[in-house]
């Protein structure tokens, strides 16, 4: 059986300029209710928050031995002056959120390496031991790689899929769980032992499964549908956090299941006083009824390294509408690739392929970020967000052909069947106008098929996005779909099918009934 693990993570800031509050006043009431309820718990210190102010003295005095503290790696003034390393935030301010400032990419790698021994060693002095938990909206390849080799970190985070909110774009990692990052590119599993970091990224926030992806479609930036309890639509309303908890505690997963929970301070105490009580009150109950563990996230990640020796194959299923409405969602990742299915009413969908490769290189490994704004991403092949419009959406659908012709999409007259065997995770959708159509979904490839259907029935697959957005695909070549993206050139490989680009996008015929994606190259 797998297990199913939920972290509680609440992270510290000193500062935060943007709205004058007591930021200390949520860690005494969080320790109050995680105390009482006896629940684990992770509490990451920001530097300024690590040398200034009652926190360190309020950890000390009141954590219970089932608590650790550990590093949160954005930086401020305070973590600069400590290294010897220039700010790059606002003159007047001690802690800048712009990507430039407060992430590691933001810094020369040299200046990465001064900034984690600051961290690290001053940590090591005031607690008598180095974290094992060190996180933050996005912690880069170089500075993950290098906290891992010198302080042997067992685990680390970052931020959910986000488009534009915060000024951060993080995008196409596997949707949550964890996995062992590429020395070239945090956002990307690594292929093979030689080429990854070995500490396990977890990915943060409860992300909601059905809606957050395409949230605010065509907007510049998302809002936010997760687990943390000050969003009133999510992590405050107990009928979305039932339903959330179930898809940890019984949905299909294949390797584990995993949910963060917690809240970053800088909310204030009020915003999440209710969604955060709340909460904890939920976990204690479904913890202690054994519907999952709840443990640090230093122990989830020493387990991570023990159990796996590369990035696992993991699922998120979500049949149920977390908000209630016909939406459903399957999320499928290995160290190759990541696929959405989307089912609405009674329709399937792709709504979206990201491709991992080892030689994909982040933005800002070398050069820093000098932008307020900043990508952190993996190689797209079906993007359902940045390749639609309101008006256009871009989809993969199934559809049924008669001779090469395209006769209609197919549709599903229920949920699917889904069983687990291994790192591969089968569907069985059974169809409106009879069979079933099968997704299987395996560590380097997925392939679909018809069952229980006339002879002449042939498998098609059309891939559209809106007219006018710029994609990465390139061409079809004999067996390939060709791909482009931030200069990097990759490919699909076909398997069973055909190909032929159109004017909307690319159109895979089935040798038969059967086809196949090979996501390696």
């Amino acid at each position: 059986m797998p297990r199913r693990i939920v972290n509680i993570v609440n992270f510290l800031r000193y500062d935060e300029p943007r709205v004058k509050m007591d930021l200390f006043e949520p860690l005494v009431e969080q320790m109050k209710l995680l105390k009482a309820a006896d629940l684990p718990t992770t509490w990451l210190l920001q530097f300024d928050a690590l040398v200034a102010g009652p926190y360190v003295d309020f950890l000390k005095r009141e954590m219970p031995a089932s608590h650790e503290a550990g590093l949160w790696f954005e930086i401020n003034r305070m973590h600069c002056d400590a290294a010897g390393v220039s700010f790059h935030g606002d003159a007047h301010l001690n802690w800048d959120y712009h990507a430039q400032a407060s992430l590691a990419v933001g810094y020369t790698p040299a200046e990465r390496e001064k900034l984690a021994d600051a961290g690290m060693n001053r940590f090591q002095e005031i607690f008598g031991a180095y974290p094992r938990s060190v996180a933050a909206w996005y912690i880069d390849a170089h500075t993950l790689g290098y906290l891992f080799n010198k302080y042997h970190i067992t685990a680390s985070a970052n931020c959910k899929d986000q488009y534009g909110t915060d000024g951060y774009t993080l995008w196409g990692t596997p949707y949550s769980g964890a996995y062992y990052p590429s020395k070239l590119n945090a956002m990307v599993p690594a292929t093979s032992p030689q080429s990854q970091i070995g500490v396990p990224v977890f990915r943060m926030l409860g992300s909601d499964p059905i809606h957050q992806y395409d949230l605010d479609l065509g907007a510049q930036k998302q809002t936010v549908l997760s687990l943390e309890p000050v969003y009133g639509n999510g992590g405050a309303d107990p009928v979305w956090v039932d339903r959330f908890l179930d898809i940890i505690a019984s949905a299909p997963s294949l390797a584990f299941a995993y949910a963060q929970a917690g809240q970053e301070n800088s909310f204030g105490w009020e915003a999440m006083k209710a969604g955060y009580a709340m909460q904890v009150e939920k976990l204690r109950e479904r913890h202690t009824r054994g519907d999952f563990e709840i443990e640090t996230l230093g122990d989830t990640g020493a387990w991570f390294q023990k159990t796996f020796a590369q990035s696992p194959s993991l699922a998120t299923v979500a049949l149920t509408d977390t908000l209630g409405g016909k939406r459903r969602s399957i999320w499928y990742s290995s160290k190759h690739y990541r696929l959405n299915l989307l089912m609405q009413d009674d329709s399937i969908r792709i709504r979206d392929i990201h491709v991992y490769r080892d030689g994909y290189r982040e933005r800002h490994l070398v050069e820093p970020c000098t932008q307020h704004a900043a990508v952190f991403d993996a190689l797209p092949v079906q993007d359902g967000l940045q390749w639609s419009t309101k008006d256009h959406r871009a989809w993969g659908t199934p559809m049924l052909l008669h001779g090469g012709r395209i006769e209609y999409p197919l549709r599903a007259a229920k949920n699917p069947a889904v069983e687990e065997s291994g790192s591969a995770l089968r569907l069985t959708f059974p169809l409106v106008d009879g069979g079933s159509l099968i997704v299987l979904c395996e560590e380097s490839q997925t392939s679909l098929w018809l069952e229980g259907r006339a002879p002449n029935d042939q498998l098609g697959l059309e891939f559209r996005w809106a007219p006018d957005v710029t994609t990465a695909f390139s061409s079809v070549d004999g067996v390939h779909l060709r791909y482009r993206h931030n200069n990097f050139d990759y490919s699909v490989t076909l398997t069973n099918c055909s190909a032929n680009a159109t004017r909307k996008g690319i159109m895979l015929n089935a040798a038969g009934s059967r086809m196949g994606l090979r996501f390696t190259e």
